[in-house]
């Protein structure tokens, strides 16, 4: 077998991979059209754009063949078929990432192009979600909605919620789930100002509408905007996966086949694609800014304080995405004091990049900065709906405590559940608390070493902060929030890039 035979062969394994988990995300876009939560883009979309319709069209007949009683589009549904077979496609998509990562972990498809190949397939993966048919979040409706509220209405979104504007047409369950209605954004400043801008540039299409001869009216507009957002988040995925590149060049320059494992890790992996490329959560412009303030650590120069300082930095502009990257800053903050030599250096060199991200934060939130009532929507989200359980391990104790041992008889259960919930969440925070103090006394004590790199430790205890927040404090979680703690998995290291050592790192 010659050498290049060899090449393709195993550049084609990669390959296959890659083709069983198309065959997945294939499964994932046809069922969006029976699965979406926005009725209106999908309504809009297939009747306006009827080479998709007859693609769909394709799929659905392909599908009911393969699996009887998942009929086309003008016959019944089954809707346990189309669930189970949702769940199909995603398992597909699973086993052929699995086999692509064990590819190139044992040096089968770890040859030359193989890095070009994985962004080639990103690229196809990003395009087939982005034309996605349908959504399984309405997320995105909201930010086309809070963007109304600041451009077009020039109404503050943290104070006005979605319900104030009854005559807007994305305040429908075909566009906005309900339960959203009333709740202002909670977003951060640099998030609020990106919507109003993108509002801004496409004001003239918002209104944009066509009747149809049934006498309904598409909003063509909206469906436009929607793929605005689509689009964003693609092309910022698309940063990302060059950011992780970059990163693992410097953080593993000599270990090709870690850095192509690792790459591949992030650009297949199928949370990042779904909610990223398909639903276009903010959570990946959020990953960007950390993955930005990360490249002023790996400077070959060293570690100096203006590199400690723009890394802070950037932290603090992605939690103007989401507050929650906010933890990631004291990982950065609490080693960076330990490295300076004097309290004045830290009051200096800490003052000064506390400065620079409430100026810059306070600049951004100057159009909508109405204390307190502009605050008072995160508060209220960050203290815990009554309805905002979802997904929160330690609320099966405390539901089974208030219903089985409180309130046995059912007296008075909405009182009892939320007593009990109370406490829940006042000793899983206190918990945290002391658990996060501990991860930072540990970097304290890591920083002691000057010789000592500390990007890995950073970047490990912020993975940890984050898996122990999703699991241990939030009580609404949803499946994107593990995009964070994936953006910074230990294996930048390289030590745990390897899927062999899996079972043997601890």
């Amino acid at each position: 077998m010659t050498r290049l035979t060899s090449l393709v062969l195993r550049l084609s394994l990669l390959l296959l991979a890659a083709v069983v988990m198309e065959i997945g995300w294939l499964m994932v876009w046809t069922f969006s059209y029976r699965l979406t939560h926005g009725n209106g883009f999908t309504y809009a979309y297939l009747v306006t754009q009827s080479p998709i319709w007859d693609k769909l069209h394709d799929f659905l007949v392909l599908a009911n063949t393969l699996a009887p009683g998942l009929e086309g589009p003008e016959g019944p549904v089954s809707l346990d078929i189309i669930v189970n077979s949702l769940v199909l496609g995603f398992v597909i998509t699973g086993l052929g990432y699995l086999a692509a990562i064990l590819l190139v972990d044992l040096g089968v498809s770890a040859v030359r192009g193989a890095a070009l190949l994985v962004v080639v397939v990103t690229v196809v993966f990003q395009a087939t979600l982005f034309v996605m048919p349908g959504v399984y979040t309405t997320d995105i409706s909201s930010y086309v909605m809070y963007g109304h509220i600041s451009a077009v209405y020039n109404l503050n979104p943290y104070i006005y919620p979605p319900n104030y504007f009854p005559n807007n047409p994305l305040l429908n369950p075909d566009w906005i789930h309900p339960i959203w209605w009333d709740q202002p954004s909670v977003y951060g400043p640099l998030w609020t100002d990106i919507g109003w801008l993108v509002a801004k540039l496409s004001s003239p299409f918002a209104g944009l509408t066509q009747e149809q001869p049934d006498g309904m009216v598409l909003q063509i507009g909206l469906m436009d905007q929607i793929f605005a957002y689509r689009a964003f988040m693609n092309v910022v995925e698309l940063i990302n996966v060059g950011l992780v590149w970059w990163l693992l060049g410097r953080m593993m320059p000599n270990r090709p086949r870690a850095r192509l494992s690792a790459l591949l890790l992030f650009a297949w992996n199928p949370l990042m694609l779904f909610d990223a490329a398909g639903n276009a959560h903010n959570d990946a412009l959020m990953v960007t800014l950390l993955l930005v303030s990360i490249i002023p650590l790996v400077g070959r120069e060293g570690l100096t304080n203006r590199r400690w300082l723009l890394g802070t930095f950037f932290v603090g502009m992605s939690a103007l995405i989401k507050y929650t990257t906010a933890l990631v800053g004291l990982f950065y903050v609490v080693p960076w004091a330990r490295r300076l030599e004097s309290w004045r250096a830290r009051v200096l060199w800490l003052g000064g990049a506390l400065v620079a991200i409430v100026g810059v934060t306070l600049l951004l939130y100057l159009p909508w900065l109405d204390f307190p009532r502009a605050f008072e929507p995160l508060l209220t989200a960050a203290s815990g709906k009554s309805w905002m359980y979802s997904n929160w391990a330690p609320d099966l104790v405390a539901l089974t405590i208030s219903d089985q041992w409180l309130d046995p008889n059912g007296l008075n259960p909405d009182a009892t559940r939320e007593m009990v919930r109370f406490w829940a969440k006042a000793f899983t925070r206190a918990v945290f608390a002391v658990y996060l103090g501990w991860e930072l006394v540990r970097l304290w004590r890591l920083a002691g070493d000057r010789s000592r790199p500390m990007v890995e430790p950073i970047l490990e205890a912020s993975a940890r902060g984050f898996l122990v927040l999703i699991l241990w404090v939030l009580t609404w979680g949803l499946e994107w929030y593990w995009i964070w703690p994936l953006a910074w998995w230990r294996c930048w290291g390289g030590d745990a890039c390897s899927p062999k050592s899996w079972w043997a790192t601890p």
